[in-house]
């Protein structure tokens, strides 16, 4: 299957309605009970625990975040070939070995009498938006006429500008026009009329208003603001051990050109780097986390990574202060989280020579910036943990984060693969606990149900947030990944955030995760994991509880935790329930901090385990809210494959003199 759409369209329906039936109508397989005392707690929850990672893979930020709408904008490689098409007399248009910038290809047009250039489709126009953009240009020989044409899919003119060098050395010639009508597949063309030949380099072509605003695709960052991540790891992933941060800084024009070839080898001029993606987080109000490269002990390669941090953070007096303030950014960013690598196993790495690594990297950081949060890299499968052990033993005190990645590959194992997760992060846990360097905490910076986007990867998001929150504190950052992705590429590794370059569409695990983000609070109450049989008289439960024999013990159904709001006020409670069949969670508040009055607000998503939206249905997955009455004692009715947030709000207590 060439791309997602396709995948969707033999997913099976879902139903879009979680309903809170009323018991009576319900043949329930069994009941979780939630005991919630308000004076007990349990730990405090980072709000980390709500981060992401920002990979460039499978065009989610090139063709993808990044707003550039010209592709293989350089002509380095085969990128003419890929993405543009020539018109004119044969051999009027080719590409030459003429270096322009840093990059070693151009183009170059001759006309004789007859219009002659190049064309690219597929560009996305909006009706009344203003665009704009250069083209790099020296002309070689007499006075050719150029020009910029754009043209919508049925060869209508939408725009024709004039394109006017002066003199024969490379210059930028600006460009600006309005789309008069909405069009997907717009057509872009620079065309040479007259007599003459001319070089042509780095063409850009952006709405106006979105390259003054931090050049963000606008529907794709508010894909992002929807999850108000606390911090964005960046830039990899496998991407992060080659990425060469000083070839992506400065003008656009004078960058590099890097084919990502660890994603499929397609064009990437580093038009997002530093910058950019330090713009995204404060857009975004999130902490970045800078994934340095250390692929060597090499002094050269320490102090690569070394100048990336002095580049961010350096007063602007200092050498790399001053180039940063060259490029437009004279204030220091203040960056800090740092990560030594990333999954070093994938180079060759075994644990002792990655822990002489973080030794030597973390040691010079701490020089650097004393106060940064230093991350190394855990183990990348739940079942290596002599790799964790042996970085916590050896190089224990030079980081402060162990971050783990664990993904599972198994569709249908989304329940049991959360079991899994949790058990080796426990275990990981008491090991920290038990060693030379308690003071370490964990994180997991990616996980996913990565073979699938449907609604089971949305029941695998739900238990494994909940599982994340109730290891607080000791589990402090989490990121899921794939983060975005275009639907075009290889669907393998499946994302929260599908996209063309028009629209966009959430996958099942973004619904969930922007759910339980909205409705986050920090204080860990209480937790519970499974069923018991139901009884008629489900006070029992709790009113005599010390002398019940529970039975009908079902794992693997219900995941439930309650949190609370700092000052008390709010009381949340987040569930899932895995099974085929409905399930009640049965929930009791007690403590001097329960509310006398609340309001309860109950959020369902229910949908059928292979359910999924796509392009043509982007919302086949949506909260349902609904009010109910507040006690103190709350019967849940999960219907199955439902993932559930109540929220309990205390109502302000009325003024005195007031009814």
């Amino acid at each position: 299957m060439k791309t997602l759409q396709r995948m969707s369209r033999w997913i099976a329906g879902a139903s879009l309605v979680g309903i809170l039936a009323a018991p009576a109508a319900q043949t329930q397989a069994g009941v979780a009970i939630l005991q919630v005392d308000t004076d007990r707690r349990l730990g405090t929850i980072d709000s980390n625990i709500y981060g992401q990672f920002l990979e460039h893979i499978n065009h989610s930020v090139v063709d993808g975040l990044f707003a550039e709408q010209i592709r293989g904008a350089g002509f380095e490689a085969g990128d003419f070939e890929t993405y543009w098409t020539a018109f004119g007399d044969p051999g009027a248009v080719r590409t030459v070995e003429v270096p322009f910038e840093r990059g070693a290809r151009s183009v170059r047009i001759v006309a004789a009498g007859r219009p002659a250039g190049i064309r690219q489709r597929r560009v996305f126009l909006e009706s009344g938006l203003s665009y704009d953009g250069s083209v790099w240009i020296k002309i070689e020989s007499g006075a050719p006429r150029l020009s910029l044409r754009v043209q919508a899919a049925d060869g209508s003119v939408l725009a024709d500008r004039p394109l006017q060098p002066r003199g024969s050395a490379w210059q930028e010639v600006p460009f600006s026009f309005a789309a008069t009508r909405t069009d997907r597949d717009a057509v872009v063309e620079i065309a040479a009329a007259g007599r003459g030949a001319v070089l042509v380099d780095f063409v850009s072509l952006m709405r106006a208003d979105v390259r003054r605003g931090g050049m963000l695709r606008p529907d794709l960052l508010a894909a992002l603001r929807g999850l108000a991540p606390t911090f964005i790891r960046w830039p990899g992933g496998s991407f992060a051990s080659t990425y060469k941060w000083q070839d992506g800084v400065g003008p656009r024009a004078s960058r590099v050109y890097h084919p990502n070839e660890i994603w499929g080898g397609y064009s990437d001029y580093y038009g997002f780097g530093t910058d950019e993606y330090l713009e995204l987080t404060r857009q975004l109000g999130a902490d970045p986390l800078i994934v340095l490269p250390a692929p060597d002990d090499k002094p050269s390669s320490v102090d690569y990574a070394m100048n990336w941090v002095h580049y961010v953070n350096d007063p602007a007096t200092t050498t790399w202060g001053q180039m940063r303030a060259r490029n437009g950014h004279p204030a220091p960013y203040g960056v800090r989280y740092f990560q030594i690598d990333n999954e070093p196993m994938n180079n060759g790495f075994t644990a002792e020579r990655y822990s002489a690594i973080v030794n030597l990297y973390g040691s010079r950081l701490r020089q650097i910036a004393p106060d940064a949060v230093i991350v190394a890299c855990g183990q990348k499968r739940s079942n290596d943990m002599a790799w964790s052990e042996t970085v916590i033993d050896l190089a224990g005190n030079n980081f402060d984060v162990l971050g783990v990645h664990n993904y599972e590959y198994e569709s249908d194992l989304f329940q049991s693969g959360v079991q899994r997760i949790r058990d080796y992060l426990v275990k990981l846990r008491d090991y920290v606990r038990a060693s030379a360097h308690p003071r370490i905490r964990l994180a997991v910076l990616e996980w996913n149900l990565s073979r699938t986007y449907d609604w089971r990867a949305g029941l695998h998001a739900a238990g494994s947030l909940i599982m994340y929150e109730s290891l607080a504190p000791e589990v402090t950052m989490t990121a899921p990944a794939l983060l975005m992705r275009n639907t075009t590429d290889d669907p393998t590794w499946t994302a929260f955030i599908y996209h063309d370059h028009v629209g966009w569409f959430p996958g099942a695990g973004y619904v969930v995760e922007k759910l339980f983000r909205e409705h986050f609070a920090e204080t860990y109450l209480a937790s519970t994991s499974g069923t018991f049989r139901d009884i008629g008289a489900r006070s029992t439960f709790f009113t005599d509880i010390s002398q019940m024999k529970p039975e009908g013990w079902q794992p693997g159904t219900v995941d439930a935790i309650a949190t609370a709001s700092a000052d008390g006020r709010r009381i949340v409670v987040k569930a899932v329930n895995y099974s085929g069949s409905a399930n009640t969670l049965l929930v009791h508040l007690q403590g001097s901090r329960v509310p006398a009055a609340a309001t309860v607000t109950v959020y369902t998503v229910t949908a059928g385990l292979r359910a999924a939206a796509s392009l043509a249905e982007p919302d086949r997955m949506k909260p349902v809210e609904r009010k109910r009455e507040y006690s103190r004692d709350l019967s849940i009715e999960l219907e199955p494959y439902t993932v559930a947030v109540v929220e309990i709000a205390a109502r302000q207590a009325n003024p005195p003199g007031r009814d």
